[in-house]
This record gives C-alpha cells, structure tokens and sequence, in this order.
C-alpha cells in the first residue's frame, strides 16, 4: 500500500476521471459539492475562509496567500506559504532582504483537493524584490512535515473541517491522461502528471 492510500475512493476516482481531467485542464471547477459547485467567485471566497483559518493555527502563520496568480497568467492553485507564528524562522539580512522559512499549501481552486510542499525559503525586500520556489511535483510531500510536526498536524484538521483533502505524491505522480494538453510552466510537458491536471500555472 503506497503513503497516499488514504485518500477516499471518491476523492481519488474525481482525480484520475477522463472527464474530470479535460475540464479541469480547460480550468473548469468540476467539484460535485460545497463551494465548488457555485462557481469560480463561490470558490474563491471559500478558499479565503481557508486561508484565515489556516491563519488561526496557535503555532503558524500565514506568511503570503497569492490569489493573484502571481501578477499574471492563471494559476489553478492558490499558493499558501505558512511559518512560525514566534518569528524564530525570520531573519532580516543587512542588505535589507527578509528571509522567512516555512512550507507551502497549495489549494486547488477546481476541487476540493489540497497538497503539501517540503519546506523552503521565501525572501523579500522593501523595494518589491524578492524570491520563492514555484510549486513542483517534487516537492510535494507528506504529512507530518519533519521538525513543523508542531502546528503542522492542526493543518489536516483545518482542511478536513473544510471538506478539503490532502492528496500525496503518490498520487500526483501518476500519468494524466494521455494527449491531454495543459497551459503550464510547472510540468514537464508533453506527458503530464496527475499534478499538471490540478495544480498548473501559465505565466
């Protein structure tokens, strides 16, 4: 049995399902229920109660949430980057530049369907400059995260509250569906991933 096998049958067969695919490759919602199935404006004021609750957790904070698509293109995702509520993964450079430390949720805006990446860096810096890793399929990872087990388990619970599940790498690394043509600077084109379907971003 792979790590991921707890996501449920129905929430897995949503994902690999021909149709499903195609539309969600066109950025079509094709969640059955809540939120999703009001359209994309219900869809993103859920995710923006989401995100306030993942604010919420005693040990983290929401450091950046891009609902933007990061200034251009289209994301399927929006990009929820959370670190230490005490500061202690902060630091201030003498150049001006401030680097955070923390790891990101990517919450998918076409169902309800959420994964985690390994931990990373985000820096910015006053004058608008800054860095931070795109989300890859090689880096989503399990739950719990090592040494962000702390706050890091109340994550589950919050998106569980939300009807939201947490989909692993064994499953986003399987095959899409052949021939299917997806708008992204993330995948690795032209065979995608089960990851490219739901989790794509065209600048």
């Amino acid at each position: 049995m792979g790590k991921d096998d707890h996501v449920p049958a129905d929430v897995e067969a949503l994902l690999l399902d021909r149709d499903s695919q195609i539309s969600a490759s066109r950025d079509e919602l094709v969640g059955r229920e809540g939120a999703w199935t009001g359209g994309s404006e219900a869809a993103e004021g859920y995710l923006r109660r989401v995100v306030a609750a993942l604010n919420r957790v005693p040990e983290l904070v929401v450091e950046h949430a891009e609902f933007g698509h990061y200034g251009s293109g289209c994301a399927s995702f929006v990009d929820v980057f959370l670190a230490r509520r005490d500061g202690s993964t902060r630091r201030v450079d003498p150049d001006g530049y401030t680097t955070v430390a923390g790891f990101s949720v990517e919450l998918c805006r076409l169902a309800p369907i959420a994964c985690i990446l390994s931990p990373d860096k985000r820096s910015h810096h006053p004058d608008g400059r800054g860095y931070h890793s795109m989300p890859w399929l090689g880096a989503v990872t399990e739950m719990p995260i090592p040494g962000w087990e702390e706050g890091g388990d109340r994550i589950s619970h919050v998106l569980d509250r939300h009807g939201i599940t947490l989909v692993g790498p064994r499953l986003l690394s399987r095959p899409a569906l052949p021939h299917l043509e997806i708008d992204t600077n993330l995948g690795d084109g032209p065979r995608y991933s089960i990851f490219d379907v739901w989790f794509h971003w065209m600048d």
